[in-house]
This record gives C-alpha cells, structure tokens and sequence, in this order.
C-alpha cells in the first residue's frame, strides 16, 4: 500500500492519459498505410480487412487475460508487456514482408499490446493510485488519451504516408515502444520488487460461484454490446455514410471534416462532463440509460432527415455520448464482484464489446454489397441500442450493483 502511495496521482493520471495516446498508433498506422499494405505484402483488400476484423476480435479475447494479470499482480505488469510485445511486432513489420507474419503479429502481438495498453489496465491503474471519490474524472481524462491521439497522431501518420515507407515508420515505432517499457521499469520499479517479495503471501479469494450466471453481469454484457456496435459503424461505416448522404455535394469534404472533428470535440466533452456527474454521485445506471437512449435518438435523427446538416448535429449529440459508457460500464465492473475482479470482468464484458462490433462492421458490409446502401446498418444499431436501452433500465432495478 505503501509502495502504491508514492506516486502521486496527477502522475498515475498523465501517465495512463499517454498510454492511451500512443497506443493508437497500432492501429492508426494500419489503417493510414492501408493501400500501400495491399502493395506491401501482395495482397488484395479483403485479405487486408480481415486482418483488421480479427483484430478486433482478438483485442476483445486478450483484454479478459489482461484484465485477469491485471487483478492478479497490478496493472503496471501488464503494460510493460503491452509495450514490449508493441515493440516485437512493429520489428517483425519493419524487417519481415512477408503476409502471414503480418497477420500473426497484427492478429495477436498488436491485438495483445493495444489490450493491455488501454481501457481496462489503465481502469485498474488509476483505482490503485487515485482515490474512490476521483476515479472516474481520472479515467474520464486517461480515457481521453485515444481520442487525442486520433487527432494529433492520424493527421501526422497521414502526412508521413508517402515520405515515409511502412517498414521505416515500423521501425521508428518499435523503437519508441521498447523505451516505453524501459521507462515503466524505471517508473514502477518499487512496485514489481515489492510484489516479488509478497506474491506467495497474498491469498486470493475466488469468484463466487457460477458467476457467469449472475443476471447484472448479463446485463451489462448485453448493455455494452450495443456500445461495441454503435462504435464500430463509426470506425468503419460512418464516412461511407457521409459519402452517401452528401453525394458529392460542393461542401461534402466541408461536412465530412466538420463532422469528424466535433465528434472527436465532443468525445473529449461528454466523458469529462460524465466524470464530472459521477464524481457527485449521480446515479451511473441511469446515466447509463440516458447515454444509450441519446445514442439510439442521435442515429434515429440520420434515418429521419438524412441531411448535411444533421451529420453535424449527430456528431455532436454523439459524441457526448461516445466514452461515458465505458467509463461507466468500468465501474460498473467493478461493483458486480469487487475490486479483486473488476479488471477480469471488464475484460469479459469488453469481449463481447469487440464481438457486437464485429458482426455490426461485417453486416454493415454485407448490406452495403446486396443493398447498394450504407443506411441500412443504422438500423441494425439503432435496434442493437434499443436493446441495449432495456438492459440498461433493468440494470436500474438492482438495488445491490451500484
């Protein structure tokens, strides 16, 4: 507890915000580089995407045994690997062109290190260094680091696209992560001797049991699918959309741009503001309800009056929307079996977030392919997040989570 102390928590925050920030450069360079990757590696387009889909997937699969190694021995052992293993796989994309490396390491080495450099880890970091009454304004600005890395990093990756080859910026990254880990060593060294010394003293208790049976933890899985859908038609199929709705317009790279960048705004408003809230014992489930109702009210909006204008309107109203439920569903985790288990169950719960995203991002494909229309996947996530509505009002009903 001692050795837990010592770190202050303004530093235990910025530190968690930073990890997040570069964390999403293993997946932003993959998407910038894109096109040139098909070249790259002499593949076509879908065998890149479906690179991309188990990414996804897998991301989900590890944040479970991320969580579970964070419960067990502290966050700080499992971002040290998450930056190591970053380190590993931009080496083998820097020096190896051949595909099937790629997809081994993309698939599993920068599915595990994104895992265990983001949401659940950092959740488990700030509750063992900031105190219960500030967790959530914590995790609400650490949380924040994805979405300024999307806006500072992406631009930069795009513009580097073109001066800089693949196999160079792999390299560089590579580089960057290995000094990471040799700085969370340094930063957390107090901490991983003290552990050594202690490990075989601690008993750890066990889930109670059939757990998995527990009808609130059904509940926020099912609440939190809807979370992985409605982000997933925003990672993959809200510019199609725009496209489609602007058809070519004057101003269509105007909205386009305005729309991504309120979001992007927003996302950094909404998740202090649902900090804020949290931090005066306002009532998470039924913020939870109210978030997902909005969320389903903003996409609603798009299918009604698909019009340039509204894309502004839902991306503001959206992005108020797009991190307070993971900051939410983190505590919620926390509450469903205690502390002990929160980074295990939100691994679980985050599983099934990636799973929801999946399918949203290959039925949003598939309905665009027989269709002609990216419109209707809207549909899809509008009734993904109605569902989602009921199980967060149900959620509502428990007098013994929250």
């Amino acid at each position: 507890m001692q050795s837990k102390r010592s770190f202050k928590a303004e530093l235990v925050i910025l530190f968690g915000f930073f990890i997040m920030f570069i964390s999403t450069s293993l997946k932003g360079v993959y998407q910038v580089y894109f096109s040139e990757l098909t070249n790259y590696y002499h593949v076509d387009i879908a065998q890149l995407a479906f690179a991309g889909g188990m990414f996804g997937l897998t991301q989900g699969l590890f944040s479970a045994l991320a969580g579970k190694i964070s419960d067990r021995y502290g966050a700080p052992y499992v971002l040290i690997t998450g930056t190591f293993v970053a380190s590993i796989a931009f080496a083998i994309f820097a020096f190896d062109n051949n595909f099937i490396s790629f997809l081994l390491g993309f698939v599993l080495l920068s599915a595990y290190a994104i895992s265990a450099l983001t949401f659940v880890p950092v959740s488990i970091l700030i509750d063992s260094y900031v105190t219960s009454s500030k967790r959530s304004i914590a995790y609400a600005i650490a949380t924040n680091g994805i979405a300024i890395g999307f806006v500072i990093l992406s631009p930069l990756w795009v513009y580097l696209n073109g001066i800089v080859k693949w196999n160079y910026i792999c390299i560089v990254l590579s580089i960057i992560f290995f000094c990471l880990t040799m700085l969370i060593l340094t930063i957390f060294h107090s901490q991983f001797k003290n552990k050594n010394t202690c490990q075989n003293k601690r008993e750890f208790p066990s889930l109670p049991k059939k757990w998995y049976c527990n009808k609130n933890f059904i509940l926020s899985i099912i609440a939190f699918s809807g979370c992985g859908s409605s982000m997933s038609f925003i990672d993959v199929h809200f510019v199609p959309t725009m496209q489609e709705i602007l058809n070519n317009t004057q101003f269509d790279k105007f909205y386009e741009g305005s729309s991504l960048s309120l979001l992007g705004i927003f996302e950094f408003i909404g998740s202090i503001l649902i900090g804020y809230l949290i931090t005066r014992n306002k009532s998470v489930l039924v913020l939870l309800t109210i978030l997902f109702s909005v969320r389903c009210a903003a996409l609603i909006l798009v299918l009604l009056y698909p019009f340039p204008y509204t894309l502004l309107i839902f991306s503001i109203i959206f992005g108020l929307t797009y991190m307070g439920t993971v900051i939410i569903i983190s505590k919620i985790s926390g509450c469903l079996f205690g502390q002990d288990f929160k980074g295990y169950i939100f691994g679980i719960i985050f599983l099934f977030h990636q799973l929801s995203g999946f399918i949203t991002a290959w039925a949003g494909g598939l309905l665009k392919m027989h269709i002609g229309s990216y419109l209707p996947v809207l549909y899809l996530v509008v009734l993904w997040l109605l569902v989602s509505v009921i199980a967060s009002f149900m959620l509502t009903t428990s007098k013994r989570l929250i």
